[in-house]
């Protein structure tokens, strides 16, 4: 079981970007039981200030492939929007969607692993 804390940088407004992918994660059927939770302003030291936070807990292999679905599909969504998409656990990972090119499902979990097995870096 991981808990993992997702944000959204870079783009024109992150507080909305992210609270529209979180409102997608709590409409997503595959990830009702997936807890999840939004938490507003806090600070971190890899910023310059306070980011809203989701909280999303995945115990189980089908709820990554669930969230990196449901990630990828919110994707086509933003259009060619500049942003990047943060997940901290035991690492960090980010997954930058600027539009330089497609992001697939295997990206998003490429990105969940880093982040829960504690190595840094990019992963898209």
């Amino acid at each position: 079981m991981t808990e993992f804390k997702i944000s959204v940088t870079e783009s024109d407004d992150d507080v909305e970007e992210l609270r529209a992918l979180y409102s997608e994660l709590l409409g997503d059927g595959e990830l009702r039981t997936a807890r999840k939770s939004l938490a507003p302003g806090r600070g971190h030291a890899d910023t310059m200030g306070f980011e809203d936070v989701a909280r999303l807990v995945l115990d189980n292999p089908a709820l990554d492939t669930a969230f990196s679905t449901c990630v990828t599909a919110w994707l086509t969504t933003r259009g060619r929007r500049k942003l990047k998409i943060v997940l901290r656990a035991n690492g960090t990972a980010e997954i930058d969607a600027t539009g330089v090119r497609e992001i697939t499902a295997t990206d998003v979990i490429e990105a969940l692993n880093v982040a829960r097995n504690g190595s840094d870096g990019p992963a898209s």
